[in-house]
């Protein structure tokens, strides 16, 4: 019999590795989910290929194959056993994090089943919904009956107000660590290395450590353009979750 309960049934107390990755803590939460609750639904197992973390699975969502066997039911739709739930960069998941809705005792006692949560077993527990910036349906339990989000409508990478973007990779080429910040004039200047994630080993090592010559990318996940104007001669754009104006030039469209 395939459903969530089955599935949370064969798993709850044990633990799940697919890839051996990382070698020093290898159980997580992507290969509980992606590695073996996509390919039990019916789908198949989605890599992070942006920023290495599963924030990935839901700010690619258009590109990577989720939707076609999951549907995007949106934030605000009432969760049932067996959703999946993707959290962005929060204080509830700080580097992200994926797990799957078992029930709740109100908005405030929201349960989901995943791994380490803690490390390194398959557990139920509360988390905070705050964070979560995706909300997917495995069309096998209920086919397409889910009223899904709204379709994107495609992007042309002419950014308006109120496009959605993701970032593109760019290189750090100095350091104020007194401030906090980093340099990248392609970018449009000084940024707080807090706003982004490395997303290679250009500078030797894919380890989250920060320093001249590391390849990042912002790390809010999808962002929404509240505001473009020219400034310095460049299209600049504000967007709501970084609160401060980066170039045009190094933001990605994903929505129109």
């Amino acid at each position: 019999m395939t459903s969530y309960l089955e599935f949370k049934n064969r798993y709850l107390g044990k633990s799940v590795d697919v890839d051996g990755f990382p070698a020093n803590q290898k159980y997580q939460c992507w290969d509980l989910v992606s590695g073996v609750y996509f390919p039990y639904i019916g789908g198949r197992t989605i890599s992070c290929t942006r920023t290495g973390y599963v924030k990935d699975i839901a700010t690619q969502r258009l590109t990577n194959g989720l939707l076609d066997f999951c549907t995007d039911i949106g934030l605000n739709a009432e969760l049932q056993a067996g959703d999946i739930c993707v959290w962005g960069n929060s204080p509830e998941c700080p580097l992200s994090h994926i797990a799957i809705y078992d029930h709740d005792e109100g908005q405030n006692a929201v349960y989901f089943l995943g791994q380490n949560q803690p490390y390194p077993y398959a557990t139920v527990k509360q988390i905070p919904v705050g964070g979560i910036i995706g909300v997917f349906r495995p069309d096998i339990f209920y086919g397409k009956n889910p009223q899904p989000a709204p379709k994107p409508k495609e992007a042309d990478q002419i950014l308006s107000i109120g496009s959605k973007v993701t970032s593109h990779g760019f290189y750090v080429e100095r350091m104020d660590y007194s401030r906090g910040l980093f340099y990248n004039n392609w970018a449009g200047g000084w940024i707080p290395w807090g706003d982004v994630d490395e997303i290679d080993a250009s500078d030797g090592a894919n380890d989250q450590w920060i320093r001249v010559g590391s390849r990042v990318a912002f790390n809010k996940g999808t962002m929404h353009v509240v505001g473009l104007k020219i400034i310095g001669g460049r299209w600049c754009a504000l967007c709501r979750e970084l609160g401060y104006w980066v170039t045009c030039a190094c933001l990605y469209e994903v929505e129109d």
